[in-house]
């Protein structure tokens, strides 16, 4: 049988396979009866382990740094033929880094990824509009959640806990803004400058040491959903180790930069867009927000764009 049409009649069996409720019993049974060849059986899960390794099934689908800055920078990220240019770099296990840049003695780099920020509420929104997926979230910087209520100074006053007021296409001047999730800050803690990595494969050498920072990396969207602006965004909802469920942060220990203790917040623009990065940089962390913000779903308007499913309805009173 040519590859193409065993591969084909592999990709059948595995709708026959998984898209029905099977049991342990009831899903060997049917496997063989599929396949009844043992040489069969063992060239599908080949197969089906190199589709689940998609670096091995289309290794020139692999994205270099420069190319994955090059693409970010550049798509509209609600196009969705656009986006799937950057994906095998945000979702595939062989994945770019992106050097940020340092503060001090540390150096900060950007493990790409999605889906590891959630929105406060995980219930889906009651809408008619097209919800996005979660890699597209909202955050509303003038609406404080009640966690984690400490430290009581990083409390801001007269803030509402939960935006209520639904939004449309009229609510753009809400404070607040649409991304897409780029990954993870990671961190380099070093003795010395000179100790810092110049290069990927300095920074490659020191793999052992790099480490989460607690802060994501997003691309504030525009208009017409191209970046707008890099950001940090603490992630007051990381997963549990245990259960692998978003646990709220409720103590005092969020938002602090491995190279800044002294700074604390939920939200800063590092720069405009990625290829102002770079090696030699130096990170900067502006437009703080120094209160707990929050996360809404991200949907889509009727003229295409991205909104936040809710904004801050007490915004008005406050300006």
């Amino acid at each position: 049988m040519e590859p193409t049409s065993r591969n084909a009649r592999f990709d059948e069996i595995f709708d026959q396979l998984f898209h029905h409720s099977l049991n342990t019993e009831e899903f060997m049974k049917v496997f063989h009866e599929l396949l009844p060849d043992p040489e069969e059986r063992r060239a599908y899960s080949q197969y089906c382990f190199i589709q689940s390794q998609p670096h091995l099934a289309n290794p020139a689908g692999i994205l270099t740094p420069d190319r994955f800055i090059e693409i970010a920078d550049r798509i509209n990220f609600l196009n969705s033929t656009e986006r799937k240019e950057l994906l095998p770099g945000l979702t595939w296990d062989y994945r770019p880094w992106i050097p940020l840049g340092y503060e001090d003695t540390t150096f900060y780099r950007l493990l790409p990824s999605i889906h590891n920020l959630s929105p406060q509420n995980p219930e889906w929104p009651k809408t008619d509009y097209e919800v996005l997926d979660t890699a597209f979230l909202g955050v509303n910087t003038t609406v404080q959640p009640r966690e984690p209520s400490q430290p009581l100074s990083r409390r801001a006053l007269n803030l509402s806990e939960q935006s209520t007021q639904s939004a449309e296409s009229d609510d753009a001047d809400a404070p607040g803004f649409v991304f897409h999730e780029l990954g993870e800050l990671q961190c380099l803690e070093c003795d010395t400058f000179s100790e810092m990595p110049t290069t990927y494969e300095e920074g490659k050498n020191c793999r052992g040491n790099w480490r989460p920072t607690g802060f994501h990396v997003v691309a504030r969207l525009g208009d017409f959903g191209h970046m707008n602006g890099v950001y940090v965004i603490f992630n007051m909802q990381p997963d549990d180790e245990v259960t692998g469920l978003p646990r709220q942060i409720t103590d005092s220990e969020w938002g602090i930069p491995p190279s800044s203790p002294e700074a604390q917040f939920s939200c800063a623009k590092i720069g405009r867009a990625l290829r102002d990065f770079g090696f030699g940089k130096r990170l900067a962390w502006n437009e703080q927000i120094q209160h707990p913000v929050e996360l809404v779903w991200a949907v889509r308007s009727s003229t295409g764009s991205a909104m936040r499913v809710t904004v801050d309805s007490n915004y008005k009173t406050r300006s």
